[in-house]
């Protein structure tokens, strides 16, 4: 929203709780949102995000990952306005640090991955539509709960805490995700895209790089695998972003420029650390 009206983009956001309230999961009153407001183009960052709850409730995971992006859908099919959907990047195990392209074929693993794949699916039945496969960092967010919110309470409190030594991501910060997009936006980029840095590294790399990088030590931490967690997950998140890079004319960030953001906006007047 800031990064669109930093570039005079009139944006409106809807939700639950947001001053345009809009209930998902009611398809008819979508539908009908979707009509009044007229947008030119929706992005949608709806999502349970929340692999156990997924797990528990594969109906509630696809009411809300799934069955809302085929309404969407059909509205920029029947209005002709641009449909942009934030997708996921669980769909790939087994394969270590490896960097995963657009065609790469999927693994399914658990609900949540099921549903957006389902989502994917339903978004590119509108002409034109960008499914963009990511997977981001920053703060705040809407659940509080994301994973870099929970690597900066485990560094500032140095609580113990498990980092996954083997499941591997390409997690990039909000702040450049948000420029990304609509750049890819603006340059008419269409179809499933992959959105990441530009560097593939474990989530425990991460934690780490983001620690030292606000000057702090983690001494009660330990380094253990994906495969310990209650629900199965893909643990090869790894995005080949070349094509993303090639649209925008420009490398993505690698993990230092990734925690070099998440440090600045934690403190942009730079006292960190």
């Amino acid at each position: 929203m800031v990064a669109a009206r930093r570039r005079g983009i009139a944006t409106a956001s809807a939700s639950r709780s947001a001053p345009l309230k809009v209930d998902v999961t009611d398809l008819a009153a979508l539908s009908a949102f979707l009509d009044a407001q007229a947008p030119k183009q929706i992005l949608n960052c709806v999502a349970l995000v929340d692999v156990a709850t997924c797990e528990r409730d594969p109906a509630l995971a696809y009411a809300v990952n799934a069955r809302p992006v085929s309404v969407m859908a059909d509205h920029a099919t029947r209005t002709g306005c641009r449909l942009i959907h934030i997708s996921t990047d669980h769909f790939f195990t087994g394969d270590g640090r490896r960097s995963h392209g657009e065609g790469d074929p999927v693994r399914l693993l658990n609900e949540y991955a099921r549903s957006k794949f389902a989502a994917e699916a339903f978004a590119l039945t509108a002409p034109g539509a960008l499914v963009l496969r990511t997977n981001f960092l920053g703060w705040p967010s809407a659940t509080g709960r994301s994973l870099g919110e929970w690597a900066l309470q485990v560094i500032e409190t140095q609580c113990p805490a498990d980092l996954y030594a083997d499941q591997f991501v390409s997690c990039l910060d909000v702040w450049s995700l948000a420029e990304a997009v609509l750049d890819l936006m603006d340059a008419g980029a269409a179809g499933i895209l992959n959105l990441g840095a530009r560097e593939v590294f474990s989530k425990a790399e991460f934690v780490l790089a983001l620690a030292r990088r606000l000057g702090r030590d983690l001494p009660h931490a330990r380094l253990t695998s994906v495969s310990a967690a209650g629900v199965r997950r893909p643990d090869s998140l790894g995005l080949d972003v070349s094509r993303a890079e090639a649209l925008l004319r420009r490398p993505l960030p690698g993990l230092g420029q990734v925690v070099d953001s998440l440090a600045h906006h934690r403190d942009p007047t730079g006292a960190v650390p």
